[in-house]
């Protein structure tokens, strides 16, 4: 949905919505922000400037605004208005915002697996009501590339991707942009899906890995990858919204920041195909 056929009332109902979802009830405790917050603002862009400004002059970032929402058993999680792939088309999304690097060993760990599950049925529960209400979600997102993809037709690439994206809208959405550039797609949901697909031929020759995601983060797929002889040439695309320390992912052959325009994918994946042509 463009801004300028966005309305007041559609983002103040979203967040009603989420509020209702996330946090149910009426004790304590309760969100810092609800939709009463916004009842005398008139303006769509009055409301947007009490979400967190879109980051500015970061290559390939499309608009994104952030308001933390939370939920009644985490503070951090958000509603979130972006561009995504298309430019001026904006998307409702709910950011779970919890990829925090809790290890194995961390006596809290399990507890920490348990909350993000419960984080993500919530994300899901909320963009499920959204939609039913024909507000702007990845589903439209979806359909949008799609409808994209049938006119954006291009020669064989002949090569092979691997798409890994738990945002399922999202993933079969950009698999459709892909094939209809001319590449060989499979599409996978969570790290398990990835790593279970890697072990059988043919290897892709690229993978293009989100880096949150359940099951396996998109930081364990890749030690898992490079660990492997088999794969070491693999060229890894890591596609985030988080502001990770690439330390932590120092083997990426690339990094892309999300949200992206598409023609911002399509140039890196260009680029790294061609250095892997000419490596091989």
């Amino acid at each position: 949905m463009r801004l300028e056929n966005m309305t007041t009332a559609q983002v103040r109902r979203a967040i009603a919505i989420y509020v209702s979802i996330a946090w149910p009830g009426t004790g304590f405790p309760r969100p810092r922000v609800t939709e009463r917050d916004f009842e005398n603002i008139e303006t769509l862009e009055g409301i947007l400037g009490k979400f967190d400004s879109p980051r500015e002059g970061e290559c390939g970032s499309l608009k994104r605004y952030m308001l933390r929402l939370g939920n009644s058993r985490y503070p951090f999680m958000k509603f979130v208005v972006q561009e995504y792939l298309v430019d001026a088309e904006y998307f409702f999304s709910v950011d779970t915002h919890d990829d925090l690097d809790v290890q194995p060993d961390n006596p809290d760990y399990v507890a920490w697996c348990e909350l993000k599950q419960h984080n993500q049925a919530l994300k899901r529960s909320i963009e499920a009501a959204w939609a039913r209400e024909g507000l702007p979600t990845n589903a439209d997102l979806r359909l949008l590339a799609e409808g994209l993809a049938e006119v954006e037709k291009e020669t064989e690439k002949k090569a092979r991707l691997l798409l890994v994206d738990d945002e399922a809208d999202v993933c079969r959405g950009l698999g459709a942009l892909l094939r209809a550039r001319g590449y060989e797609v499979e599409l996978a949901y969570d790290g398990k899906q990835v790593l279970d697909r890697l072990e059988r031929d043919p290897i892709p020759d690229l993978l293009l890995l989100d880096f949150s995601m359940p099951e396996f983060d998109g930081e364990q797929v890749l030690a898992r990858v490079r660990a492997n002889p088999r794969l070491k040439d693999l060229p890894v695309l890591l596609a985030t919204a988080s502001s990770i320390d690439l330390r932590r992912v120092p083997r990426a052959s690339g990094v892309l920041r999300k949200p992206y325009a598409r023609e911002v994918l399509f140039a890196m994946l260009s680029q790294l195909l061609e250095r892997r042509r000419v490596r091989s």
